[in-house]
């Protein structure tokens, strides 16, 4: 192997998961979106009152520790109505839960459920509390109510895009290292740290989706390894 030319190691061997946040936008994407910030939304459909809130989260418990602190600050409420999803990327895993709390089955729980689901939306958590105005909303109402209830709470959290990086390992001869500096900064790989023993080891973070931009772009054959 000749040592003017650098070789591309994937960190460790596999991807190194970083959620990153960009700027809002809607251009599709295969990526999935995060709440940027925890989002509330209250309105009144025949003197029921429905108070929605929402907010990113990374694990089961901390979404059970939202809900419990809602139905705590309301207990005069007549339901707390709860969706809530917690994904990983790599390895893909998602759990999914929701209630009804006393509302007719269907009616209330999977209704904000599916809105999160359908926005793209992955580690949320979302509780719409209810306080009963003595008009019955019928089925079909309550669906109605409780979707609501949850897109209000929901764009109001300002969903993002999230965005993954990996992290690589760059090999180069010291002759060429302010080549592959100067090719990097040109294609905005964000240099982490060098380490100089024979050669120039090089940790880079790349947005996995560019992740083949990257290689074609540093002006060099590379070899990955």
């Amino acid at each position: 192997m000749s040592s003017e030319l650098p070789l591309i190691r994937k960190k460790g061997g596999m991807s190194s998961a970083l959620p990153l946040i960009r700027k809002k936008g809607g251009m599709s994407s295969a990526l999935p979106l995060i709440l940027t910030k925890p989002g509330e939304f209250e309105y009144e459909e025949k003197r029921s009152k429905f108070l929605s809130y929402c907010a990113p989260v990374e694990t089961e418990d901390a979404a059970k520790q939202i809900i419990a602190e809602i139905r705590q600050n309301n207990p005069r409420a007549n339901h707390n109505v709860f969706a809530y999803g917690v994904s990983n990327i790599e390895p893909p895993v998602e759990i999914t839960k929701m209630s009804d709390d006393g509302e007719p089955h269907g009616t209330a729980g999977m209704p904000v459920l599916n809105v999160f689901q359908k926005s793209g939306v992955i580690n949320y958590v979302c509780v719409v509390t209810r306080y009963f105005g003595g008009t019955l909303l019928g089925a079909g109402g309550l669906v109605r109510a409780y979707t609501r209830a949850a897109k209000g709470a929901l764009e109001a959290a300002s969903p993002t895009e999230q965005i993954i990086y990996e992290e690589h390992n760059v090999v180069c001869a010291y002759s060429n290292l302010d080549k592959v500096k100067y090719d990097f900064d040109k294609i905005g790989i964000k240099i982490l740290y060098i380490a100089y023993t024979d050669v120039c080891t090089i940790t880079v973070k790349v947005r996995k989706t560019h992740a083949p931009e990257f290689f074609r772009g540093v002006g060099y054959k590379v070899k990955i390894l």
